[in-house]
């Protein structure tokens, strides 16, 4: 039972993201309930002879920490966030970490909860001789969630916070790195920049949906990431992508009801496509085969340099005990485009065109005012788009193939 406990606990330790710190409300209940902490707060520093300087900026600070950690303890799969406690990582701004926060507020107002009892800590460490650490994590305590009674629809993005950095390039390790703008990333967060402005305009309802301790649905400020050599920069971050497909269905967009339309078979209909054959059955569909492990499988197909490597990946990623009879059955169906498989160059190339396809289709729509959701190769529109969504995924398709797609 212990060893399950920590385990849990190691988990959700891992699973912990950054402090986010653009939150606010302008709710009057629920800032009566901040402002109730705040006195506790003043009341603290009074009987420890401490004064409260700069008293609207040590409440911003204040704010911030807890409706964050009250979202995170409501609607993500872990309460905690990770913090750093480094002075110089609030004094020096970078691509990916815009200063906002005050080093001596912050921990101030930080020790308090913690001294009130509203904040939990687990202190990060750095080993210099292993160059291995663990970086401070943070959650409200169960005395601090008794208090509150918060509505997520009353919190919103503060005006004020800077914009996080929206185009991410990681390296072969997914570690992310710094890069040099140029004319093509400056025109890419512009555009970015335009359609997450049409989403924090928009109405995404989500009363279908059960979102508790799964989906943040303050979560919309979409993201590309590029990897190591990567000229694609596929689309992520919008809490709806975490959603299986029965809960997207349920979403509401400006309080109208949604589709959505998928490529169907994606990856191996191009690979057919540029060899100038037209599929029309499911190339997922291989008899004595499960049609999911064969999708697994072809996820990994383009993308490994070797057979050998291919069967590893698909038995320790995809958890496929029969990877290699799989593999023959797979090979002998799809013969026409076999040279392709374990080319990972193909598959690159292959990612490249699932974000071409999806940052053309975003930004045709985006111009138009209207709001699209993607799903990597599927897309979200109120109903009343459906047609002109289908249309737009069939004529990009075309551009590269010659052929039409089948969309689902």
């Amino acid at each position: 039972m212990i060893d399950n406990e920590e385990q849990s606990l190691k988990k959700a330790l891992q699973d912990a993201s950054p402090l986010q710190v653009h939150r606010k409300t302008d709710y009057p209940p629920m800032n009566e309930q901040l402002s109730g902490i705040f006195s506790e707060l003043k009341q603290l520093r009074k009987e420890n002879n401490k004064q409260i300087r700069k008293a609207d900026r040590v409440k911003k600070h204040l704010d911030v920490i807890i409706l964050d950690l009250w979202i995170t303890a409501n609607y993500c799969n872990t309460p905690w966030r990770m913090i750093s406690l480094n002075r110089n990582d609030y004094t020096k701004g970078t691509r990916y970490r815009k200063i906002y926060l005050k080093y001596d507020l912050f921990k101030g107002v930080l020790d308090d909860l913690i001294a009130l009892g509203y904040v939990e800590m687990m202190k990060g460490f750095f080993d210099r001789s292993k160059g291995e650490g663990f970086q401070t994590r943070i959650k409200a305590s169960d005395k601090l969630l008794s208090l509150l009674e918060f509505d997520i629809s009353k919190i919103e993005r503060d005006p004020e916070a800077p914009e996080e950095e929206i185009i991410i390039k990681k390296d072969e390790n997914k570690k992310i790195i710094d890069y040099v703008d140029n004319d093509i990333t400056n025109q890419m967060r512009e555009s970015l920049q335009k359609y997450n402005n049409l989403l924090r305009k928009t109405n995404i309802g989500t009363d279908g949906v059960n979102l508790r301790y799964k989906y943040d649905p303050t979560c919309i400020t979409v993201r590309r990431v590029f990897d190591v050599d990567d000229f694609g920069g596929r689309f992520y971050n919008g809490f709806w992508m975490n959603m299986p497909k029965e809960d997207r269905k349920k979403l509401k967009i400006n309080n109208e009801e949604v589709c959505e339309l998928d490529y169907s078979a994606l990856h191996p209909r191009i690979a057919y496509a540029l060899k100038g054959i037209e599929v029309k059955d499911d190339p997922y569909t291989i008899e004595g085969c499960d049609r999911n492990e064969v999708k697994k499988a072809f996820m990994v197909l383009f993308n490994c340099e070797s057979r050998e490597h291919a069967i590893n990946t698909m038995r320790s990623e995809s958890h496929i005990k029969n990877a290699k009879p799989l593999l023959q059955k797979i090979e002998l169906k799809h013969e026409a485009i076999s040279e392709n498989f374990y080319t990972p160059w193909f598959g690159m190339y292959l990612q490249r065109n699932d974000a071409w396809f999806a940052e053309y289709i975003i930004n045709r729509l985006t111009n138009k005012g209207i709001v699209c959701l993607p799903v990597h190769d599927s897309f979200i529109v109120a109903k009343k788009h459906e047609a002109e969504l289908r249309h737009l995924m069939e004529e990009t398709f075309y551009s590269i193939s010659y052929t039409y797609p089948v969309i689902k």
